[in-house]
């Protein structure tokens, strides 16, 4: 107890010793409410998951060249479906950071946000530190983390299979340490970017590495670059991944690619279409060829959510702004599997199938930003598996979203 009183009582002194003329205090409160239901199930239907998050912020100069931030997340989940009991409040330690800054070097350590340049195998906050150096022909960027002090849920690292049991557990406070933490796993990268090598073409690198530190030692290296051109009113972009997977005495490669074409609409109002395409690799035929596993889940699609690995996704969607204050986004993603065994999940439900076409999503998203502190966002949409051949007379998977989000600067 002396040892927290003295901890506590220094940080107090600390924070009084910074000038209060640049601390900053900032309080944002998002509630979401989502339905997930067939489509031939809508009587008696309600919002099946609710959930709430309050997330201050502390932000203050530290020395010369030096800045603190300091943020957190109070986390309540309802789900009314599962019962009275399913309530829980959890708390966490988001992006927490002290930054020190240089004319061509700048430091980070704490819990910082870090993406690989195509955003799918390393995207989201993680404990460690990053040295950033800025020079005339680029930007590099040497950073290494620890994840097994995250939040499981915001972590989002499911690259086992019981690393994906384990991340559909509710928190148990009774067990605390085994139902809150995400796995424990070790990252290394090097990032390099230049925003205009040539004068025109946006270049991004980098090399990841992880290494699993339980029993299972799953460790994997990535090697990714994306490109990105603009001509006139078209933007193209262009990135690929290689994945080496070392898991039980055998190395596999792995592959993941995006490209994208984005058409800037010539109105007065920011608008546009893209037309994209996903690709992730699954098991060949002959095992020599793994199926892409990124390190954190980022989910494909706004109502299966699947994560990228053994998967193609076809989109095109439409952004714009209506007004000032009211967006829109509308989208159509066509799923396939790259093999038919990864891939187990809605709509194939049960048993298997020898389709490789999983179906097509349509969804709509309205933003009305109704104050400078107040958003409203709306969404929902459809999965049709009949326009697919993997389940062609599974159920329309029909999702709403309604989120608000309230911030106090």
């Amino acid at each position: 107890m002396k040892k927290i009183a003295l901890f506590t009582l220094s940080t107090v002194f600390f924070l009084c010793s910074l000038s209060l003329n640049a601390v900053d205090f900032g309080l944002v409160f998002s509630q979401n409410v989502e339905s997930t239901v067939p489509t031939s199930n809508f009587e008696g239907s309600g919002f099946d998951n609710i959930t709430s998050v309050l997330l201050p912020r502390f932000s203050a100069p530290l020395v010369e060249n030096g800045y603190l931030y300091i943020s957190g997340a109070i986390n309540y989940e309802a789900a009314p479906s599962n019962g009275i009991n399913s309530n829980t409040v959890i708390p966490e330690l988001t992006r927490s950071t002290i930054t020190l800054q240089g004319e061509y070097v700048n430091f980070n350590i704490g819990r910082m946000l870090y993406g690989d340049p195509l955003g799918i195998t390393a995207n989201g906050l993680f404990d460690g530190a990053q040295f950033s150096f800025i020079t005339r022909k680029g930007n590099i960027r040497v950073g290494g983390w620890y994840t097994g002090l995250l939040y499981k849920e915001r972590a989002a690292i499911t690259m086992t299979p019981d690393e994906l049991k384990s991340s559909k557990v509710k928190v148990d406070y009774d067990d605390f340490a085994n139902t809150y933490y995400a796995p424990r796993r070790i990252l290394a990268a090097l990032d390099y970017d230049h925003p205009s090598l040539a004068g025109f073409i946006g270049l991004k690198t980098s090399i990841i590495t992880q290494f699993d530190t339980s029993d299972e030692k799953l460790n994997s290296q990535y090697f990714t670059a994306a490109f990105t051109v603009p001509i006139k009113s078209l933007i193209f972009d262009l990135g690929g991944c290689l994945e080496l997977i070392e898991y039980k005495d055998e190395t596999n490669p792995a592959f993941s690619a995006d490209i994208g074409i984005t058409y800037i609409l010539p109105t007065k109002l920011e608008k546009h279409i893209k037309l994209s395409a996903r690709y992730s690799s699954g098991v060949s035929d002959d095992k020599t060829i793994a199926a892409f596993l990124p390190i954190t889940t980022a989910p494909q699609g706004n109502i299966i959510q699947a994560k990228l690995s053994a998967l193609t996704l076809l989109s095109l969607d439409f952004t714009g702004r209506l007004a000032k204050s009211l967006s829109v986004n509308t989208a159509f993603t066509y799923f396939i599997r790259n093999d038919l065994a990864t891939y187990k999940y809605y709509p194939i439900t049960y048993g298997t199938s020898d389709g490789f076409l999983l179906g097509a999503e349509i969804f709509g998203k309205l933003v009305w930003n109704i104050t400078s502190g107040i958003r409203l966002n709306f969404g929902t949409g459809l999965f049709i598996p009949s326009l697919g051949d993997a389940a062609p007379d599974a159920d329309i998977l029909w999702r709403t979203k309604l989120n608000m989000v309230i911030s106090i600067f």
